[in-house]
């Protein structure tokens, strides 16, 4: 979901506005209509995938502590064994803090031209990452029944947690043992949010430009055991003064893997190593149509980042579709864009 378009728009706006009315011609004549080339825009049906579960479906929930001073604020385990573990404001931890936020695509792209270069997040001898909102996210281990072990040695229990008395036992790092109150959300089971709600390897990103209904960009960047492969096409590019710089981003920023969970939450991995976190919720779950917005628990939470997405699958993979257009002075600019994913081993 690659919102660097609503930046990048408005700066086109300005340029073509300028540069056009001086032209004469290009070596590549704009031309054609804005229709988008076949398997751009999502087929009409809505059908959802059939893969089989991932090994720890049975032991996913999101558990909220109820506390204004609790050791966490929430702790979410999925279904692929890995854990997302946030604290509040009031609770000091040894993670890092610096200023987080999903400024760009969670799925494409993180957009560092539109807010100051932020410090990437940490990864200890253990693999646990460190984010930089100050939230954790690791591998867990069962221990038991509805116990686990997280990263740097803390361990929960979550026995009680859906009984009368919906408390937690959390051990802290350092030995410290705290119960805590908390409220428990369980996976949602749909097909649809089943489909969608799984761990993916980014595969591509490709889009298509139209500028008042004439086409003039077509790019790609495909990803390959940890590589950037870029394919980009103005046309007219000399003559609009548009760059692939106007529409792809560098190499490490963009993603690798990503992770829905059925809680609304969405993980991003990029190839520079850092994570970005966000929330996710479906707008017309028939037809494969999901709403996509920052966290509110980043510590420069953008309300403005946000938009709107469609997903279809097929087989193992899913692709994730995005159109947008823009006015602007009576012009207008359409991006239409194709995420490809494949569920991961």
């Amino acid at each position: 979901m690659n919102v660097k378009f609503k930046i990048v728009c408005p700066l086109l706006f300005i340029a073509l506005g300028i540069v056009m009315p001086a032209c004469t011609d290009s070596d590549d004549e704009i031309g054609g209509n804005d229709t988008p080339p076949a398997g751009a825009l999502p087929s009409a049906g809505f059908e959802p995938n059939n893969l089989p579960d991932e090994p720890y479906a049975e032991d996913a929930v999101l558990i909220v502590a109820e506390e204004r001073y609790a050791p966490f604020h929430t702790l979410e385990l999925m279904p692929d064994g890995s854990y997302l573990l946030t604290y509040n404001s009031y609770v000091h931890t040894s993670s890092v803090r610096v200023a987080a936020n999903a400024g760009g695509s969670f799925s494409v792209y993180k957009n560092r031209k539109a807010k100051v270069v932020r410090a990437g997040s940490v990864t200890d001898e253990n693999g646990t990452v460190r984010l930089p909102d100050g939230s954790e996210y690791g591998r867990f281990a069962r221990l038991g029944d509805k116990r686990y072990r997280l990263g740097r040695g803390v361990e929960v229990d979550l026995r009680d947690a859906t009984g009368a008395d919906r408390t937690v036992y959390y051990r802290n790092y350092d030995g410290t043992v705290s119960r805590v109150y908390v409220s428990v959300s369980e996976p949602v089971v749909s097909s649809a949010t089943k489909s969608l709600c799984r761990t993916w390897d980014y595969n591509s990103f490709e889009m298509w430009a139209y500028w008042n209904g004439k086409y003039i960009v077509h790019g790609k960047q495909t990803v390959n055991d940890g590589e950037v492969d870029t394919y980009f096409k103005a046309i007219g590019g000399d003559m609009l003064g548009i760059s692939k710089e106007d529409f792809l981003d560098e190499d490490g920023e963009q993603c690798r893997k990503v992770i829905f969970t059925s809680v609304g939450t969405y993980i991003c991995f990029y190839l520079d190593g850092d994570v970005e976190v966000a929330r996710w919720s479906w707008t017309d779950e028939a037809q494969g149509t999901l709403h996509y917005e920052d966290s509110m628990a980043n510590e420069d939470y953008d309300d403005e980042w946000d938009g709107y997405v469609t997903v279809r699958f097929a087989g193992r993979q899913m692709r994730i579709y995005e159109d947008y257009t823009y006015w602007e002075d009576n012009m207008s600019t359409r991006v239409v864009a194709v995420n490809t994913l494949t569920a991961a081993d």
